[in-house]
């Protein structure tokens, strides 16, 4: 039996295997006993969504009511519902109802229903009644004395399932009259939602009585969680398997609260993979660990299916996924036949296969499959699962659209319809062409009422009446411009009116088609196919929805699969000038054009048996290729596909080949151990062989060579499990083997500057980076290495600061060749086995070859870190001209020496520290000294300013490095304005807070202070406006407010739902127009700073609080930096992600900044590292995605995928 649930709660059944929530069960119920002393309660229990609040209450709190509890004596025979509100709350309360006491489930609602505002007859007596009145009720309806326990999970459904509030308020009423009459109500909800639950009277006193907040677990909890279910049946888990979960959960200086249930799914994945009983770490890291396990485990199902079944396994997903009016994805059960229609699945052998399709996620637990219905297993997946988030994506569009319809018209009414609040143009285009989705989705998107109906209708009345009145000026300006035609005018007039109408036709189709086609283009797997799906969309209308799909199509890093017709492949080659892809397989080579994929010629044909497989090698001028088969060696014009001179004659056949740099010299490797240089002029041998002859063993074979770039050295590695250094002057080995790995070496690839050799192996699934200078390893093993089917294939970028390694996991992964650890997720051919990597010669493509006879190009540099991380840590800055980078040093983090600097700069071209680092001057130095955490240069960049949590602030000269005076402290740490000539800082005084602002030029504090009255407590973020005008302030009740920096005043009411708990994180745009507040659930808002509105939907994707934000100068791109590790980067006008996130941190991110170009971005973390990033745009996104695609649509994909628009070439 799995000890482990996935993504589904634990269940009161399943108590036994529920571990790590004793001390929250004691807790909770120490809590409830003193309110049910004196009759019954309501008790919220809240927490962030993945925190184990449906667990804690199923496996934790209903199984403990029924043993020795604080509760009143009787309470263990109480009876006990659970029930979850679903869209039908009165219904699913029924049912547990008639389920506990007997009685059919609809009598029950209707009795409940019918007496909402007393909770049910007989469970407390009406006014004048007395008892017994009640207990003969009772009978029928519940327990004589109304004690029961009514455990309510996740209600939060009350708020994004059911749209009728007269319903909501119906069901409240009832829960709370329940509780009047003895009951214990328990209601477990989202965090994020109790401010909802505070707006029903029957709801706030249990609110204002305290509510119970489930805090994520702490380590030996989370310990316990892990090792607790495997021993309880008797599983035995690997040493140092618990610790590697732990440093993975681990976020900052806690856990992560929406970890648990991808920490649960990695678990059953891993026990999937058990072995002997046992939970292993290569099982753990096979199953995508913590951060992965989920879109792996979805993933490797959905890419099991046939194309037709992936596109019907999705749209079920969405039918089982709400909009909510927020825009914030939800789950929702539905039922058999929604999923039958969402299938097409229109006869029972579809059925049986619907049935079948979900069965397969139902096996993983990743949906709940019931009677009547199927549900996703936990909100997790919405999020942890990008493939589902794309193909969602446009829904939250059109929920855009229709929240600001509904907002409009609200605000057209409140002006007496007024008709300058008409929608025009776009707004009314978009509206119209969303209506359809709209009413193909009733749940997710409610009739909004006469007031829009009546909106929309003037709306598009106006425009009519606009149309009339232009054409009747025009058909006037006719009339008397040229009475004599008038006839002819009013012709001409009615036809520039068809054809405006006609022109207006062809628009609005062009415009849903490109819609379509760029929503294509988000769920097609094949690269190239994608990107010609966003060039079209884009060519047919260029809106800015079109515009991010061509950002995202160049942020990512696939760039096209083409098949080679060949079964397999033996030799991947680019040639010299990067303009031709080779590959070759059994005696055959084929020559591509690198751009557009294409088969150049006829293939090379080599004939002969093959016996020790295939060898092919270009020479360094591109004008010449070798092919090796068995004995024979021969060289090939390029250009002509023809045989130069006569083949070279090997005696003891070929292993692998290389040409010497200088082209003159061909090095062949042989099955016994020698390698033979030949003269390719000549055609002969030059000199003896290299190496010992050794016929008798196999394991003395060369499988690899390789010459050093000054071409007097040569490399050999093979089935001795050693690699060799050879002096080709003298013919000897130079220096010792290089030992280490326990099984054949299967590729090897040396540096650019000859001094680095890194050699893979897949019998001991390692990789290893050697010093040819001393003939020793590098440090250990590349971290994380360790793939189950081993690493077969390794290439050095040009530039030498990356390795490439793939193995037969069908995984290709980069590595930094400094810090030897990986670059970003990997990349993926997802088709099982690399046999050949190769770097384009400007390291912009790296091509990979499958089993299957492909080749996977791909840009390792699309939105990735540029060169190794760096030390840094909580705050970075770029100075004006982006030649500078100041982070926050990472020593005095670290508790290090107090005399440690408080600040270093690199030189962001070459990323090395540039001088001498920031030291404070202090004489005696405060041995409190915390570091700096904000840093600010100023806007000539000669001087920085730092500030501490210890609320000091230093300036600095940035040419000398010294201090600028002495330093001055503050009450609290003071946020910086944009060029540090200002600083706000907290201050409480009594009950009430205030913010000061400090002139940190004039070291004094200046003018009034801010007085934030009935505000807050604490103030978690601040943030100056960029010309210091404005700040803005996150207080702890879940408000922003804006003040005028001048004034002192409040700018307008406060920004609702802009910040959630003590995290919040605060961004102007580079103009100040915009602003941008996080929430605890990991999601952003935009508000206009002008009106305080939002600014269109919230933006989802983190799956922890975000930490840091920051805008491109442009103010188009916004980044944001996660306590999930993550940094995402969203395109601002459509609110929408662009490419995959930017991975690469162990920890929290601090800071994010972007350069003032826009084209790099920096980034700093709790795991004491700067990082920096390629985020440059391309000037021309069209033109970037078709030399992406290398070629335009053929007619037959056009009538595919473009209907009812006439064929062009949309690639030129």
């Amino acid at each position: 039996m799995c000890p482990y649930q996935g993504l589904a709660p634990f269940e009161s059944d399943r108590s036994e295997l529920f571990f790590g929530r004793r001390r929250a069960v004691r807790d909770l119920l120490e809590r409830l006993a003193p309110r049910l002393r004196e009759g019954g309660c309501i008790l919220l229990v809240s927490g962030a969504s993945g925190v184990g609040k449906s667990s804690l209450l199923r496996a934790g709190v209903m199984p403990a009511l029924a043993q020795d509890t604080p509760l009143p004596p009787g309470s263990r025979s109480w009876p006990r519902l659970l029930v979850t509100p679903t869209a039908e709350p009165f219904r699913a309360l029924a049912e547990a109802w008639a389920q506990a006491y007997g009685g059919g489930a609809e009598e029950a609602g209707r009795r409940l229903r019918a007496r909402a505002e007393e909770a049910g007859e007989g469970v407390r007596p009406r006014p004048g009644e007395d008892g017994g009145g009640v207990r003969e009720r009772a009978e029928e309806d519940g327990p004589p004395d109304g004690r029961l326990v009514l455990v309510v999970d996740q209600f939060e459904e009350l708020f994004t399932l059911v749209s009728d509030e007269r319903e909501r308020q119906a069901f409240v009423r009832t829960l709370h009259a329940l509780a009047g009459a003895g009951a214990a109500v328990i209601i477990g909800v989202r965090a994020d939602y109790w401010d909802r639950c505070a707006a029903y009277p029957q709801l706030a006193g249990a609110i204002q009585d305290g509510q119970v907040i489930v805090e994520p677990m702490a380590e030996p909890d989370l310990r316990l969680a892990i090792t607790g279910p495997a021993a309880a049946v008797g599983l035995e888990l690997e040493p140092g398997l618990v610790d590697i979960i732990l440093r993975e959960v681990r976020a900052g200086d806690g856990f992560e609260a929406a970890s648990l249930p991808l920490l649960s799914q990695a678990l059953l994945n891993t026990w999937e993979r058990r072995e002997n009983g046992r939970l292993t770490i290569r099982g753990y890291e096979d199953s995508g660990q913590v951060r992965a396990s989920v879109q792996r485990t979805s993933d490797e199902v959905l890419d099991r299916l046939p194309p037709d079944d992936r596109k019907a396994t999705l749209r079920m997903f969405r039918r089982m996924t709400l909009i909510t009016s927020g825009g914030r994805m939800v789950r929702r059960g539905a039922t058999w036949a929604e999923l039958h229609a969402a299938a097409a699945a229109d006869s029972e052998q579809r059925k049986a296969r619907v049935g079948e399709l979900l069965s397969a996620f139902a096996a993983l637990r990743l949906i709940t499959l019931h009677e009547d219905h199927a549900e996703i297993a936990h909100d997790a997946l919405l999020t942890a699962w990008p493939t589902l988030r794309q193909w969602l994506e446009p829904d939250l569009t059109a929920h855009a659209v229709y929240d600001r319809l509904i907002e409009d018209a609200g605000q057209w009414a409140d002006n007496h319809r007024d008709p300058a609040f008409l929608y025009r143009g776009a707004r009314l285009l978009a509206v119209q062409d969303s209506r359809p989705r709209w009413e193909r989705d009733p749940r997710s998107f409610p009739p909004p009422g006469p007031v829009v109906s009546a909106f929309v209708a003037a709306s598009a009345r106006a425009a009519r009446r606009a149309g009339r009145r232009r054409a009747f000026v025009m058909a006037g300006l006719a009339t008397l411009s040229v009475l004599a035609l008038l006839a002819a005018g009013i012709a001409v007039n009615a036809a520039n009116n068809a054809d405006r109408q006609r022109l207006l036709a062809v628009q609005q189709r062009q415009l849903a088609a490109s819609r379509r086609l760029a929503m294509e283009s988000e769920v097609t797997d094949d690269p190239v196919t994608s990107a010609l799906l966003a060039v079209t969309a884009w060519r047919l209308a260029e809106t800015p929805e079109t515009r991010r799909r061509l950002l995202d199509v160049a942020a990512r890093p696939d760039r096209g699969i083409f098949p080679t017709q060949d079964t397999s492949i033996d030799q991947l080659l680019f040639s010299p000038t990067g303009s031709i892809i080779a590959t070759g397989y059994n005696g055959t080579v084929r020559l591509w054009d690198a751009a557009s994929r294409r088969q150049l010629g006829d293939p090379i044909v080599h004939d002969g048996l093959c016996v020790f497989g295939f060898e092919a090698a270009f020479s360094p001028s591109g004008k010449v290729l070798a092919t090796a088969c068995f004995h024979e060696v021969v060289l090939w014009d390029v250009a002509t596909r023809r045989p130069l001179g006569r083949p070279m004659d090997v005696v003891d056949g070929v292993t692998a080949m290389a040409f010497s740099p200088s082209g003159r010299t061909l090095a062949t490797a042989t099955a016994s151990g020698t390698v033979r240089l030949w003269d390719t002029v000549e055609r002969r041998q030059a000199g003896a062989p290299i190496g010992r002859a050794d016929h008798a063993s196999v394991r003395n074979s060369i499988a690899q060579v390789a010459f050093s770039p000054d071409g007097g050295r040569l490399i050999t590695a093979g089935a001795d499990d050693t690699a060799r250094v050879w002096d080709l002057a003298t013919r000897r080995q130079l220096g010792k083997a290089l030992t280490g790995h326990a099984g054949d070496i299967s590729g090897i690839s040396l540096s650019p500057d000859g001094g680095t050799l890194a050699t893979v192996s897949i019998a001991d699934r390692t990789a290893r980076l050697w010093d040819l200078t001393t003939h020793e390893q590098i440090g250990g093993v590349l971290e994380g290495t360790g793939s189950d089917l081993g690493f077969y294939t390794v290439a050095f970028s040009p530039d030498g600061t990356r390795l490439a390694t793939g193995g037969r996991d069908g995984y290709t992964r980069l590595w930094d060749t400094t810090s030897r650890r990986q670059v970003g997720d990997p990349l993926t051919n997802r088709r099982f086995w690399n046999e050949r990597l190769a770097f384009s010669p400007d390291g912009r493509t790296l091509a990979a070859a499958d089993v299957d006879g492909q080749v996977w190009l791909w840009d390792p540099t699309a939105h990735r870190q540029l060169g190794a991380a760096m030390p840094g840590t909580y705050d970075v800055a770029f100075s004006p001209d982006g030649k500078t980078l100041a982070v926050a040093d990472p020593v005095i983090a670290m508790g290090a020496d107090r005399k440690d600097s408080a600040v270093r700069l690199y030189d962001v071209a070459t990323r090395r520290e540039s001088g001498r680092r920031l030291l404070p001057e202090d004489d005696p130095l405060p041995r409190e000294w915390a570091g700096a955490r904000a840093i600010r240069f100023s806007r000539d960049g000669r001087t920085l300013t730092t500030a501490g949590t210890d609320g000091v602030i230093r300036r600095w000269d940035a040419a000398t490095r010294r201090q600028l005076g002495r330093a001055d402290r503050l009450r609290s740490f003071g946020e910086l304005s944009a060029d540090g000539g200002l600083s706000a800082f907290w201050t409480l005084t009594g009950h009430d807070g205030s913010v000061a602002l400090w002139d940190v030029v004039g070291r004094h504090e200046t003018g009034p202070r801010i007085i934030v009255k009935d505000h807050t407590s604490f103030v978690p973020a601040k943030a100056f406006s960029p010309d210091g005008s404005i700040l803005a302030l996150a207080g702890s009740d879940l408000t922003v407010r804006l003040f005028d920096v001048a004034t002192r005043r409040q700018l307008g009411e406060p920004l609702r739902g802009a910040a959630t708990d003590q995290h919040s994180a605060l961004a102007f745009s580079g103009d100040g127009k915009l602003l941008a507040t996080t929430a605890a659930d990991g999601t952003v808002r935009l508000w206009d700073v002008a009106t305080r509105r939002q600014n269109g939907i919230i933006l989802t994707g983190h799956t922890n609080s975000v930490s840091a934000m920051a805008f491109s100068p442009d103010g188009r791109i916004l980044a944001t930096g996660s306590g999930d590790r993550t940094v995402r980067l969203w395109d601002v006008p459509t609110l929408r992600q662009i490419g995959p996130a930017l991975t690469g941190h162990t920890k929290t991110v601090a800071d994010v900044a972007f350069s003032p170009d826009g084209t790099t971005l920096a980034t700093v973390s709790a795991d004491l590292t700067l990082r920096l990033w390629n985020v440059a745009a391309p000037a021309d996104p069209a033109a970037a995605v078709c030399a992406q695609a290398g070629r335009s649509f053929t007619r037959t994909e056009w009538r595919r995928y473009v209907e009812g628009e006439e064929f062009r070439q949309v690639c030129p």
